[in-house]
């Protein structure tokens, strides 16, 4: 049996990839045994990736006829984590966010259903939720995005759901907080944690943000591991929130990050603060996995890491 990956070059898709290889790519998921793990990349091979053990196929995902082409025989697992992050405050129509996280997701489905491969694991996002939702916010909640890039996410549950409904695929979908960590030197908690370790002045300006959460890429990755190892395909469409199920607060953040780092910094607030109570929860995913996980915990690790 053999498994299919996209985004794996990306932030998610490629700490995930390292988590899966430890040892052995192969291994990636005990409840299946694979033969081979194939990767569709748009662009060149990353050198970093020379050493996996992974059949590449070069392809645009928005390319319906060459992605039917190319999509290998006899895949069992489809895990489909290429897609762009952008929020635009403006929320102006951006072909991009269509063509990369819409698009790109109904060819794949598409590819499956004529290739007959069956089971598929997507990435999606917190920001499918609206901001009118009891807190915290259930699988089932109330879905109303606030910015662009949210509505091309339920895009995509949306066709995942309607195809798996039909009984042509199954799908397991991930809805997760927004992801800071590992090495990615960009975002707001490693801007925070580079200017506070040399007790630089922090200014915050919460404009737009209406609702925030985050978790760190290597718990990120742990708990998508975890679930993949146990998970049984029994349902046809399963959603589950992927998060620490307590609220990590924008502007307390700041105040951690000076805490841990015994830092000079200053921290102001422009007013009006532009941003509510938000956080998921995650009761289903703690029923299915051993569960130990914090964000403060996780933070600290990380600044310490970063001082390394």
């Amino acid at each position: 049996m053999d498994i299919l990956i996209t985004g794996g070059t990306g932030f998610l898709g490629s700490n995930l990839l390292k988590e899966f290889a430890t040892n052995n790519i192969t291994t990636i998921i005990p409840y299946f045994t694979y033969n081979r793990v194939y990767m569709i990349i748009r662009d060149r091979k990353p050198d970093w990736l020379s050493d996996y053990p992974i059949n590449f196929i070069q392809c645009d995902l928005t390319d319906s006829g060459k992605l039917n082409d190319y999509f290998p025989e006899k895949i069992d697992l489809v895990i489909h984590f290429a897609g762009e992050v952008k929020i635009n405050q403006d929320d102006k129509w951006s072909a991009s966010l269509v063509d990369n996280n819409f698009i790109s997701t109904m060819n794949l489905i598409r590819a499956m259903i004529n290739k007959k491969a069956k089971n598929l694991v997507y990435s999606s996002s917190m920001t499918v939720y609206g901001l009118n939702n009891e807190i915290p916010v259930k699988e089932n909640g109330n879905l109303d995005p606030i910015h662009f890039y949210g509505l091309t996410k339920k895009w995509a549950e949306d066709a995942i759901k309607y195809y798996s409904n039909k009984n042509l695929i199954k799908s397991l979908i991930l809805r997760l907080p927004g992801l800071y960590g590992g090495l990615r030197n960009s975002g707001y908690v490693y801007n925070l944690i580079r200017k506070m370790s040399k007790n630089q002045d922090i200014e915050i300006n919460t404009e737009g943000l209406k609702f925030w959460e985050t978790i760190n890429i290597d718990d990120a990755v742990k708990i998508i591991k975890k679930l993949l190892d146990i998970y049984k395909w029994e349902k046809n469409c399963e959603i589950i929130n992927c998060s620490y199920g307590k609220k990590t607060d924008f502007i307390g953040t700041a105040y951690k990050v000076k805490e841990i780092l015994n830092s000079k910094s200053t921290i102001n607030v422009k007013k009006p603060i532009d941003y509510k109570k938000f956080y998921l929860d995650n009761s289903k995913l703690k029923s299915m996995i051993d569960f130990d996980y914090n964000f403060e915990k996780s933070l600290e690790n990380y600044v310490e890491h970063y001082l390394c």
